[in-house]
């Protein structure tokens, strides 16, 4: 986590606190789960007191909501650099399915632990709503540089086309996630690669104008 210059100690010492208490939950959220997973055990491995867990996160939901959108700022980082390189759009949707592939071997306990919270979240229809509408807009960053380029089809509107490559990926995690044996390589390359192909111009004809 960067921190500003401007800070100052104490609010350093408190952005340091609260990512010992993320790391905590990542750890134990890796070994046990997010259910086998208490406050008072990730206080115990942060070196805080309960009461500051609760100070920071008010529930374990919280901690989930914090984790993801630490996610979602390092998929925005990743699509950054991405959009900064001469790469077609395939190539970028290629980088944004193995990075996932990447830290589910990295980390797997905790990515199907975590995965898995998240998308029990998204039944929630606010909360869904809002997490859902970021990702469509990291799926469109990615795809958009393609019209220009004849890379992406235009007989459907692009904030359609970026949730149905974002529907790609979101089923592809689900599968992973029920399938232990399935470190993500091959399915994430497989799913990347359909996602381009249904985004190519004459793949299909749509009957979306709308």
């Amino acid at each position: 986590m960067s921190e500003p210059a401007a800070l100052g100690r104490r609010e350093r010492n408190k952005l340091r606190t609260r990512q010992r208490m993320l790391d905590a939950a990542r750890r134990l959220f890796a070994e046990r789960g997010v259910t086998g997973s208490t406050i008072e055990d990730i206080a115990d491995l942060a070196g805080v007191s309960r009461a500051t867990v609760f100070n920071y996160f008010p529930s374990k939901d919280d901690l989930i909501t914090a984790l993801h959108a630490s996610h979602m700022d390092a998929l925005t980082t990743l699509i950054d650099e991405l959009l900064a390189q001469d790469l077609t759009t395939a190539e970028r949707i290629a980088g944004v399915f193995a990075d996932f592939a990447r830290e589910s071997r990295r980390y797997p306990g905790y990515m199907r632990a975590v995965t898995g919270e998240i998308e029990r979240d998204l039944g929630t229809p606010d909360t869904g709503r809002e997490r859902t509408q970021r990702f469509d807009d990291q799926m469109l960053r990615v795809i958009e540089p393609g019209v220009e380029r004849g890379e992406v089809r235009t007989d459907y509107p692009l904030p359609f086309l970026a949730q149905m490559v974002g529907a790609v990926y979101v089923s592809t995690l689900r599968h992973w996630r029920q399938n232990p044996d399935d470190d993500g390589t091959e399915s994430f390359d497989r799913a990347a690669r359909f996602a381009a192909d249904a985004l190519a111009p004459g793949s299909g004809s749509g009957r979306g104008h709308g």
